[in-house]
C-alpha cells in the first residue's frame, strides 16, 4: 500500500511551471488568504484502508463502502466512495441543532465538475427515481483511501490528476471539502464548478419540494442561508467565487432505504455554485458551518485536523502499560474511530447523541463494507 501523500506539501506538476503559478495570485483572488502550502509533516497518519479502480469504478462495490465523520457534538458527515447518496443519512453536514438527538441535514452535497477548455467531466455520481445513473463520475476515481480518518479520493482524467478530501473540525459544526491539482500538462488551466445542495430536514426523515424557503445571500466568496428564528448556514469558497442560482433538484433515489422497506426518494435545494481555480499544489474548496464562519485557510485547517490526530495517536502509544507502541496501522485506525464517538464534554446528553450515531444503519468511522 502506498504511503499517504502529505496533504499540505506542494506536489510537483508534470511540467515546467512558472514559480508564480504556485502562489495565490492577488489578481485572481481579490481577498487572498495565506499561502495554502506548508512544509512536509513527518509521521504520516495510518492508512490501512485503500481501494483502487477495481472497487471505485464498480458502482455496486463503491456504494457499499461508506465513509463517516463526526465532530464530538453529535453532528456528522457521511457518504459513499462513489459520491452518490444511498441513505437518508448521507450528507456533508448533519448538525445536532436540537441536542441531544435533534440532528438535521443542512448541507447535502458539493457536486464538483472539472472544466478544462471546452471539456467537462463530473467528479460525482447521482441515482434518480427512474433508475437512471447520471452522471457517472465514479469512473474517474483512480483510488480512495483514509488518511487517518480523512477520506481521500484521487481522480485521473487524461494527464489531469486531482485529489479531494473531506474533514470535520472537532467541537464545532463545520465541514470542509478541499481539492488540489496533483498533475497537469504545461499550459493547462483547469477549474471546478461545484454545485451546492442544502436542506433542513430531520436526518431520519425525507423532504419534499418547497418544504424550506430560506433567505439567501451572496457576496464574493461567501453564501449565507438564513432560517429565521432557527439557524444560519454559512458557506465559503477558497480559491474562487460564489454564484447564487437557487432551484430544487428532485427525485434522488436512495436504494438502501428501499432495502430497509422505507420511502426512498429525496429532494434537495441547489442554492448555486462555486467557481474554483485549480492551481498546482494549492488547496481550493468549500467550508460550511452552522453559525459564524471566520475566514480560514484550507491547508492550515487540514494541518490542524491531522496534528490533532497525530497527538491523539502519540498519547495512545505513550500511555503507561500500553500495548500500542508497535501496533499496526489498522489498530491505530481503531483508536481514531473510538475518538470519533467520544465527547470531551461532561454532558450525558452529548454522550447520548454520540452513542446514537452507532445505531444509524451502516455507520462506522471510515470505509465500511456491510
Amino acid at each position: 500500500m502506498p504511503s499517504d501523500l502529505d496533504p499540505n506539501q506542494a506536489v510537483p506538476v508534470e511540467s515546467a511551471v512558472d514559480t508564480a503559478a504556485t502562489q495565490v495570485r492577488p489578481d485572481r483572488h481579490p481577498n487572498p488568504l495565506p499561502d495554502r502550502r506548508s512544509e512536509p509533516v513527518p509521521d504520516p497518519l495510518p492508512a490501512p484502508v485503500h481501494f483502487g479502480r477495481a472497487i471505485c469504478g464498480d458502482l455496486e462495490q463503491a456504494e457499499r463502502r461508506e465513509w463517516w465523520l463526526t465532530n464530538g457534538l453529535g453532528s456528522y458527515a457521511a457518504g459513499t466512495l462513489a459520491g452518490s447518496l444511498t441513505r437518508r443519512y448521507h450528507g456533508l453536514l448533519i448538525a445536532n441543532l436540537k441536542p441531544p438527538l435533534g440532528r438535521f441535514l443542512v448541507f447535502a452535497k458539493a457536486d464538483a465538475t472539472l472544466i478544462d477548455r471546452d471539456h467537462e467531466w463530473p467528479l460525482f455520481s447521482n441515482r434518480w427515481a427512474d433508475g437512471a445513473l447520471d452522471p457517472v463520475g465514479h469512473v474517474h476515481i483512480e483510488s480512495f483511501h483514509l488518511a487517518g480518518r480523512v477520506p481521500v479520493w484521487r481522480f485521473t482524467i487524461g494527464d489531469l490528476r486531482i485529489e479531494q478530501r473531506i474533514w470535520m473540525d472537532a467541537g464545532v459544526d463545520r465541514v470542509h471539502v478541499g481539492w488540489r491539482l496533483l498533475a497537469a500538462a504545461a499550459g493547462r488551466a483547469p477549474r471546478l464548478r461545484v454545485a451546492l445542495l442544502i436542506n433542513a430536514r430531520d436526518h431520519h426523515a425525507l423532504s419534499h419540494v418547497g418544504h424550506i424557503e430560506p433567505q439567501l445571500g451572496a457576496h464574493d466568496n461567501r453564501l449565507q442561508v438564513v432560517y429565521e428564528d432557527w439557524f444560519r448556514l454559512h458557506i465559503q469558497a477558497q480559491g474562487g467565487r460564489m454564484h447564487l442560482d437557487p432551484g430544487w433538484i428532485e427525485n434522488f433515489d436512495l436504494p438502501l432505504e428501499r432495502e430497509r422497506g422505507l420511502d426512498d426518494l429525496d429532494h434537495h435545494l441547489c442554492i448555486g455554485h462555486a467557481s474554483l481555480l485549480l492551481e498546482p499544489g494549492l488547496w481550493c474548496g468549500i467550508s460550511a458551518a452552522v453559525g459564524e464562519l471566520d475566514a480560514m485557510d484550507l491547508g492550515q485547517s487540514l494541518q490542524a485536523h491531522q496534528d490533532r490526530d497525530r497527538h491523539l495517536l502519540a498519547q495512545a502509544r505513550n500511555a503507561e502499560h500500553t500495548p500500542l507502541l508497535q501496533a499496526p496501522d489498522w489498530v491505530m485506525q481503531l483508536v481514531l474511530a473510538a475518538d470519533s464517538f467520544y465527547s470531551p464534554v461532561r454532558c450525558p446528553r452529548l454522550r447520548m447523541a454520540n452513542r446514537s450515531l452507532r445505531a444509524i444503519p451502516g455507520s462506522a468511522t471510515g470505509a465500511a463494507t456491510p
